[in-house]
């Protein structure tokens, strides 16, 4: 799941285009769908910058689906978009999320509103159902109830909760077992698979070599490939890095038996990348994509002149001292006790990393990794501390965001940082995650933090 500042938040699954992770649907499909979505939301978030016949026109001959139209009035439809409009314009921050057969975006602010929105079976994907509703904030989070709340929370789960207020450790608590089977408990060194949040690792890999002056953020796509396309020749490392890149989320198509595991070489994955339709046109839309940040690795690759995983480890995990940080397929010479095991889908006995074969570039860049409490916040405080990266580019991690990172095969990994690093929350789980409950505790414990 990837997450924009607090300030206008949006919780997009991992899996984007709202497919479970490692669901695989044929190439062109999962594009029209990504593209369906993100126009959707794209319109109903930006409905307050735009006059009501304007919106209603666009929606009436562009997003309604036919049958959604002939089951409700046109006044009706009118009055829905009406309300959508109103609240947007009051909300100081917007989540979305999955939901059977389609999404749910909160607009958060003095008054919260939860929008359904279901999308057709088949292409173009319109608007099937819509909805709007008020609903009450989830209870807030203070010092004085922080441990209860979480203890509630996580009941029935397993993992570890940290959080820090005033630079300063007020809760850090493991919670249920790392490996059932040995009746390992969980702490801050224990090693959990991190979902999406090798994107940070690729993103400070890029700014370094644009500190270093071997790549320009404004370098293009056919800057670092051979025989790009024309529609791509132009997209820019920035548009990759910020979501305008316009390829879809996830690389993996129908030919994957597993949308992470499956064994592909950088040149197949270059491949695809030079043959995807693109969801719009570079720069003309929003949309976030692993399968930028793929791409972005492999520029580091020849940039480097090194392997992504030795780039990595020279420059920041070494220095960093992240000594239990690594790939797919690979230990680090760790005990199989270090590994929490995953409580989702089942790869290998135990459901661990190392069981899991070496990192496809269906994920590299943007995934297959693991690594511990520790070690992550060693990679920021690293970043946070040093001028390895310079001002500007530093101040991107020390900035208030949150992020959620997750994968199928049952790990869940959230971080909500303060403005200056000096509140967060972590919570890296190994079974229970998902969507149901995370928003009453991520929305609470995010309040908490920009209050202190």
């Amino acid at each position: 799941m990837v997450v924009k500042p607090l300030a206008a938040l949006l919780l997009a699954m991992a899996s984007s285009g709202m497919l479970a992770q490692g669901s695989v649907m044929p190439q062109a499909q999962t594009e029209t769908v990504e593209a369906a979505i993100s126009g959707h939301v794209q319109a109903l978030e930006q409905s307050a910058q735009r006059p009501i016949d304007d919106l209603v026109t666009e929606f009436e001959n562009e997003r309604f689906a036919p049958d959604f139209k002939n089951s409700t009035t046109e006044d009706q439809r009118r009055s829905l978009l009406t309300a959508i409009r109103d609240a947007a314009a009051s909300a100081g921050g917007v989540m979305v999320q999955p939901a059977p057969g389609g999404v749910e975006i909160m607009l958060m602010g003095p008054v919260e509103h939860r929008i359904a929105m279901t999308l057709e079976e088949t292409a173009p994907f319109r608007i099937a159902s819509l909805s709007i509703e008020e609903v009450a904030p989830p209870l807030p989070i203070t010092r004085a109830d922080l441990e209860s709340r979480i203890d509630e929370y996580m009941e029935g789960r397993s993992g570890l909760v940290h959080v820090r207020l005033g630079g300063e450790e007020v809760l850090s608590k493991g919670y249920g077992t790392g490996n059932a089977a040995l009746g390992t408990t969980i702490d801050s060194d224990t090693v959990f698979g991190i979902g999406s949040r090798p994107i940070d690792f690729t993103t400070a890999a890029v700014m370094l070599l644009e500190k270093q002056g071997k790549l320009s953020f404004d370098d293009t796509l056919a800057d670092h490939f051979d025989n790009v396309p024309t529609d791509r020749a132009g997209m820019t490392i920035r548009q990759m890095m910020t979501g305008k890149s316009g390829l879809p989320d996830f690389p993996a198509n129908d030919s994957d038996a597993d949308a992470d595991l499956t064994w592909i070489t950088r040149e197949q994955f270059i491949a695809r990348t030079m043959a995807t339709p693109l969801l719009f046109a570079p720069g003309e839309g929003d949309a976030h994509s692993h399968w930028a940040f793929g791409v972005l690795a492999a520029i580091v690759e020849k940039r480097s002149g090194q392997p992504y995983a030795k780039f990595l480890r020279e420059n920041f995990f070494d220095p960093a001292g992240m000594e239990r940080t690594g790939d797919y397929g690979e230990s680090r010479g760790l005990p199989l006790e270090a590994f929490a095991v995953g409580g989702g889908k089942q790869v290998g006995l135990p459901n661990i990393p190392p069981n899991w074969g070496p990192t496809s570039w269906l994920v590299l860049g943007s995934g297959g990794m693991f690594s511990t409490l520790n070690d992550l916040r060693s990679f920021y405080d690293y970043l946070a501390t040093s001028d390895v990266l310079g001002p500007m580019n530093q101040s991107h991690f020390n900035s208030e965001q949150a992020q959620v990172d997750g994968s199928e095969r049952g790990f869940e990994l959230i971080s909500l940082i303060g403005e200056g690093r000096r509140n967060e929350a972590w919570i890296l789980l190994n079974s229970g995650g998902g969507t149901a409950t995370r928003d009453s505790v991520i929305r609470p414990l995010m309040a908490l933090i920009r209050s202190e």
